[in-house]
């Protein structure tokens, strides 16, 4: 398709496409035009034949030359017609430095959809000499000019943002742009100029519509990257008159569409030149420089059954491991995944590729022969003795003391990283039962799933207490604004944190319920409306209560200033804490305290067959961080003195801090 193009647009301009020169002499510098003819051609040469056609007869059109398959610009390798276009600019050939400008202008943005440019390299008396360079892919061509109303071309631009976001890892940019809708309008005199910015009356901003649920995720900071990557693609397309961009959210829920652009952002269709495979869409895989790790094996999307490599990194299926690359020839190893029942079988091809050649040819190799020479292609297919080739491998792997290159395939690790590796895409069956036969015991998948979901609840409990971007974050979501409402959610969704969390003693909900209840007026208990972060129940044939009170990580746990020389006070926030605990403990147990034992009822009043000791329940203030008292990495001394001998002096109340509660959920799930 680009060199259609191409073609199309050297047969519009004005000057041919040999400039100044003649045609013989034009193509002297770059063939070797007295070759034999082809054999259907009356003439001895190349040089012969365009004589008689173009100069005698004149019976070829002027861009009989794109046609011509001797000279391989229609249908040959890419350099071919690299060093054709760069000659058609030269300053022996074109007929100024104004038109060789404009010329190669239109020629790179025709080139650059399939990572190709011409660049100046030298000066030929002040005149530019051009080569053809290899330029990262822009992706998908945008025709100028861009306007305004452009909706298909604009979406073409968002889908070009995308990809490059996505080779930069920028993943949850990508995850924002997916669902999004790419327009320009002016920005109204509202985007306030500074010097040097090329604002006038006539900018326009870029406005991103996304989904409204997905708008308070685009940070000031995504903002930023998603900018950085959208304005110079369009400045490249003339629209340099937008200065801004806007992410707002649509005014309804968007209607489902098949979003194709998207689908070819994640796994790009790379455009394929008729006898050349270009580089970047290549199905090889470079065994010295890649990792093994990037490859999976994938199914068809169709019924076919066929299954291939496929390399995660690159997005690209893979049928060719590159064992050895020279400049003239490269060994490969060619390999066919074929399935029989549930297990995968590899065919191997072992073979040499002629890099001077387009396409996928083989290497040959003249070998003399009773005095006549012929070819010999360098290829062993051991397709149809598989099972015998692989005895050998096997035979050699499990020989001792005969070492083979590389690592096994063996499920033997020297380390966790590496038995992840190993057991990464296995059925889970199969990797249950091998585990359970390596460690012995009844572990099960659900015991794997608990596992595995604390430790990824703990890494979130890190970093709500460590990373404060993302804590405002998970803010903004909240259903319940607010700071604590943050922390009331995440202790919801894991009260395992507290069963084991205080005091050591195994703690939970009062009835598989949510922490958060209402313990006096309209009550668990039967009782105005007083609540309490979190009610629990020690576990037990009879429970007893506890009270929980929860504040922020950031809540300050002393006065900012001391109250004498080295002696602060409680912070207003953690008295208040602890009186509200109190205040709540005292009047839900001043409202059963007429039984020593209660019992817990539904909503309609069913029983639940929970009953509550009601003899001095324990009551918890969960708040701040022990980092308050650290400055450059050291404690001060006063104020974690001042700190401790508060909270033991209270009775009935203990105070934990966030990274005390974070340290006991450490020890549940990793024993640290």
């Amino acid at each position: 398709m680009t060199r259609h193009d191409i073609f199309n647009y050297l047969r519009e301009i004005s000057s041919p496409w040999w400039g100044k020169l003649d045609e013989v002499t034009f193509l002297e510098h770059l063939y070797d035009l007295d070759q034999p003819a082809p054999e259907n051609s009356r003439l001895p040469t190349v040089r012969a034949d365009i004589q008689q056609h173009r100069i005698n007869n004149y019976d070829l059109d002027d861009d009989w030359i794109f046609e011509d398959s001797r000279l391989g610009l229609s249908d040959g390798p890419d350099e071919v017609l690299l060093a054709f276009l760069a000659r058609t600019v030269h300053p022996e050939v074109a007929a100024g430095v104004e038109e060789a400008t404009e010329q190669v202008e239109e020629l790179n943005r025709l080139l650059a959809p399939d990572g190709w440019g011409l660049r100046s390299y030298e000066f030929l008396s002040g005149r530019p000499i051009y080569t053809p360079v290899r330029l990262p892919p822009t992706g998908p061509l945008v025709p100028l000019p861009l306007n305004d109303d452009d909706t298909s071309k604009l979406d073409l631009v968002l889908g070009q943002t995308y990809s490059l976001l996505d080779c930069a890892g920028e993943e949850p940019a990508c995850d924002l742009l997916r669902t999004a809708v790419l327009t320009l309008r002016r920005d109204g005199g509202f985007f306030h100029p500074m010097p040097g910015d090329g604002w006038t009356a006539d900018t326009y901003e870029a406005v991103l519509t996304v989904e409204r649920e997905l708008q308070p995720t685009c940070t000031p900071e995504m903002k930023e990257v998603i900018w950085r990557t959208l304005e110079p693609l369009l400045s490249q397309l003339g629209r340099t008159d937008v200065q801004n961009l806007v992410v707002e959210g649509d005014i309804r829920p968007l209607p489902h569409i098949s979003p194709d652009w998207r689908t070819e952002a994640a796994a790009p269709a790379t455009p394929i030149v008729r006898g050349l495979r270009i580089s970047f869409s290549t199905t090889e895989f470079d065994v010295t420089r890649r990792d093994f790790a990037d490859l999976e094996i994938r199914a068809s999307q169709d019924s076919s059954g066929f299954h291939y490599l496929y390399d995660t990194r690159a997005r690209r299926m893979i049928t060719d491991f590159v064992l050895d690359d020279r400049p003239q020839v490269a060994t490969l190893c060619s390999v066919t995944i074929i399935k029989k029942g549930d297990t995968f079988t590899p065919r191997i091809k072992l073979w040499k590729k002629d890099k001077r050649k387009a396409g996928e040819v083989s290497a040959t190799h003249t070998v003399p022969d009773t005095g006549v020479t012929r070819a010999v292609k360098a290829l062993v297919d051991t397709g149809d003795v598989h099972e015998n080739f692989w005895k050998v491998i096997n035979f050699l792997q499990g020989c001792a003391g005969l070492s083979t290159p590389g690592g096994s395939l063996q499920l033997v690790a020297v380390d966790e990283g590496q038995l992840t590796q190993l057991l990464a895409g296995q059925d889970r069956t199969m990797v249950l039962g091998a585990v359970r036969t390596a460690i012995g015991g009844g572990l099960t998948e659900e015991d794997i799933r608990l596992i595995s979901n604390r430790r990824e609840q703990l890494q979130r409990f890190e970093r709500l207490l460590t990373d404060r971007d993302y804590f405002q974050q998970q803010e903004s979501l909240a259903t319940t604004r607010g700071a604590e409402a943050v922390w009331q959610a995440f202790f919801e969704a894991n009260q395992w944190i507290f069963g084991y969390g205080l005091s050591l003693i195994a703690c939970e909900s009062i009835d598989d319920g949510k922490l958060e209840r209402i313990t006096t007026g309209a009550n668990i208990f039967g009782g105005a409306g007083k609540r309490i972060d979190a009610i629990m129940r020690s576990k037990g044939l009879i429970s007893s209560m506890l009270f929980c009170e929860i504040k922020t990580h950031d809540t300050e746990l002393l006065a900012k200033t001391p109250y004498r020389a080295g002696v602060y006070q409680a912070s207003k926030e953690l008295g208040g804490g602890v009186a509200q605990v109190q205040k709540t403990a005292s009047k839900a147990q001043q409202l059963i305290s007429r039984e020593f034992l209660t019992r817990i009822y539904d909503d309609d009043g069913t029983p639940t067959g929970i009953e509550l000791s009601t003899t001095r329940p324990r009551q918890v203030v969960v708040i701040g961080s022990l980092r308050e008292f650290t400055h450059n990495g050291a404690v001060n001394p006063e104020k974690i003195n001042s700190f401790e001998l508060y909270r033991t002096s209270i009775q009935d109340i203990e105070i934990i801090t966030f990274d005390e509660l974070y340290q006991r959920a450490c020890f549940i799930v990793e024993d640290r």
